[in-house]
Parts: structure tokens; sequence; C-alpha cells
């Protein structure tokens, strides 16, 4: 029995770790702790244009992170209800205990939806932690949309490569911290429609 448990392990943990890596034309680049991918700007907007879906959702997340460990789950269903194509971007130092913790987490998860959570995570080359994520936000965010150095951020892209949106905190100021599903709907709904 032990197993058959270890052999089934090990088929998940390989799609999970490769399972988008395959299907795109995008040149990326295995993270030093050799589990996900490692992405800059242009990557993801390549993600987007290769992507089999008209649109592609990057959520941000940090396991240390208690907004984007509450606003996950919708993030998910978000994706799922409107065929998205789906992005976890982590902002950790490479095979850093943040970034192992963190694929584990989304790993578990994504065994008990049985839906498809793949993990990217930004480039160090870029410094550390909060100044790559900083550079990031600024290349990524376009200029009708407020750059906020925030985490749990929802970015929409569409198969061109367009920013469609980025949001920030204040987005969902009006509501529950904890929940961000009115957020969605007057916010992104409206750009998926």
């Amino acid at each position: 029995m032990n197993n058959i448990k270890l052999i089934f392990l090990i088929i998940l943990t390989l799609s999970f770790e490769i399972s988008f890596g395959q299907s795109t034309n995008c040149e990326l680049t295995k993270s030093a702790s050799e589990k996900i991918f490692i992405v800059d700007k242009d990557d993801i907007i390549c993600l987007a244009k290769n992507s089999e879906k008209e649109k592609t959702l990057v959520y941000t997340f940090g396991i240390w992170c208690a907004p984007c460990i509450k606003h996950l789950p919708n993030a998910i269903k978000l994706a799922r209800e409107n065929n998205l194509d789906f992005y976890v971007l982590l902002m950790d130092k490479e095979n850093s205990d943040k970034e192992l913790n963190a694929i584990e987490f989304l790993k578990q998860i994504q065994e008990k939806i049985n839906f498809e959570i793949k993990v990217i995570n930004l480039k160090d080359e870029n410094g550390r932690p909060n100044k790559k994520y900083k550079q990031f936000l600024t290349e990524i965010t376009p200029p009708e949309f407020e750059n906020i150095n925030d985490m749990s951020k929802y970015i929409v892209i569409d198969k061109k490569g367009k920013v469609l949106m980025v949001t920030n905190w204040k987005d969902n100021r009006e509501y529950d911290w904890e929940d961000d599903s009115n957020m969605i709907k007057e916010r992104i709904m409206p750009i998926l429609n």
C-alpha cells in the first residue's frame, strides 16, 4: 500500500511541476528549487499570448500574506468559472523556505480541488524579494491603474498580451478585507464579459 501511495505522490508532484512548462512556446527557466519556473514581466506576457485560453489570470501570493490566503479561493473560483489560464505568482527568494512552503501549500490545495494551479516565482536577478516585486509591478501595471506595492493582486492579461487589469487594496477598501468577491464582481467581471 505504501508503494502505491509513493507512486501516486511522485506522479502528482511531476504533473504539478511540469504541467504547463511543456505547453508553452516561452523560454522559461526553472527556479533554484527545480520545482517551479521563474519569470519576469516579459515571460508572463509570453505565457498569456501562448495560452490556449482567451484570458490569463495571474494572482500574486505569499504564504506569509493573510489576504493572499483568504482571497485565493475566490481567485481559483474566478479562473475556473471563467475559463481563465491561472498562475499564482510568488515573489520569494528562490529555493527559500517561503517559496518551498508556498509551493507545498498550493500543491495541497490543487489536490483537494482538482484544478490546475500553475505556480511561478519572480526571477531573483532583480534583487531582494520586495525590490524585484516593486520592479515587476512598475513594469506590468498600465498607467491607467494605480501602482501600489501590495499582494493578493489580480492581474488579467488577454491573448494579445495586453494587461487589462491590475487590482490593488483600494479596489476592495469599501468591503470586508477578508472577502474580495464584491471587488471581483465590480472590477474584474466587466472586463471578462
